[in-house]
């Protein structure tokens, strides 16, 4: 009979708050790490860890994966993993999403990180600056962990500087991704720009978004767009948008207002543009197309 993997919550291991920051050695001393590093498991949160020395691995996904010196590794959560049983040098940053996701803005940072998007990322050591920020918010929210009172004030700087980190680490990713696998020619980000649209287009309607995935500024994403079917990106979004209301009006028994819905239109503007478009409304649309099959 086959044993079931664990899966451990921030509840069975993490600090109270929903973050913690520790090296290696300190982990090692705890007992809850003991009993579960050293073996595949599953963790419902997601980890940031920074590995210094040249002897150092981790498994994930029954992979072994070897790190140099100040390389770091990015676990999402919920990823089968089992650290290395030779100890290893560094330290980590592991918080869970109610921790971070405090305010909208936040939890919209998160869900769209591209730190999160695969299982793992690893990114190989970066310039000077880079690892001097890392190190530096790593040693911020360390130290008020540490502290033996937090205030809520305390509370909003980890958040903060949790942020930051994250920020930095997503910019440093980018640009190494850039530099290794650019956007050879425009048919590809053409490709990669629909792709991202049949995916996002309910929920993500600005150019920036499509862009920031692409790796390429707004504006050459548009003039790519452009010069192969004559309108702009954000034109080429609206089109897709209704596009798909048209589908839905023609060959759905939605109503308008889940029409409007499933788009992720407010009703209002989702007439308003409508009736712009094709000169009539949505329902009335609706009614001749059936008339004409009558």
């Amino acid at each position: 009979m086959a044993t079931k993997t664990p899966r451990y919550s921030s509840e069975d291991v993490l600090y109270y708050l929903g973050i913690e920051v520790n090296s290696f050695d300190e982990l090692y001393l705890q007992k809850v790490a003991q009993e579960t590093i050293y073996h595949y498991h599953r963790a419902s949160f997601y980890h940031i860890i920074r590995y210094q020395g040249e002897e150092n691995t981790h498994y994930i996904k029954n992979k072994k994966i070897k790190f140099a010196d100040n390389s770091l590794l990015i676990i999402n959560h919920d990823i089968l993993q089992q650290y290395s049983k030779h100890k290893c040098s560094g330290d980590m940053v592991l918080f869970n999403f109610n921790f971070f996701t405090s305010t909208k803005e936040k939890t919209d940072y998160l869900n769209q990180c591209t730190l999160f998007e695969n299982d793992y990322l690893v990114i190989p050591p970066g310039s000077d600056s880079f690892m001097s920020s890392v190190d530096l918010y790593f040693s911020l929210m360390k130290t008020s962990i540490k502290r033996n009172k937090i205030q809520e004030g305390d509370i909003v700087l980890l958040r903060n500087w949790l942020h930051n980190l994250l920020i930095i680490v997503e910019r440093e990713y980018q640009l190494q991704k850039n530099r290794i696998d650019p956007i050879h020619n425009s048919e590809d980000c053409i490709l990669q720009f629909k792709g991202l649209l049949d995916i996002y287009y309910r929920r993500e309607k600005q150019v920036r978004f499509y862009a920031k995935k692409l790796n390429v500024s707004e504006r050459k994403l548009s003039q790519i767009i452009y010069a192969v079917h004559s309108i702009s990106a954000k034109e080429y979004i609206n089109e897709k948008v209704f596009r798909e209301a048209i589908r839905l009006v023609e060959n759905t028994t939605l109503n308008q207002g889940e029409i409007a819905t499933e788009l992720g239109l407010d009703f209002t503007y989702y007439v308003k543009s409508f009736r712009k478009r094709f000169n009539t409304t949505p329902a009335k649309y609706r009614q001749s197309k059936r008339n004409i099959i009558i």
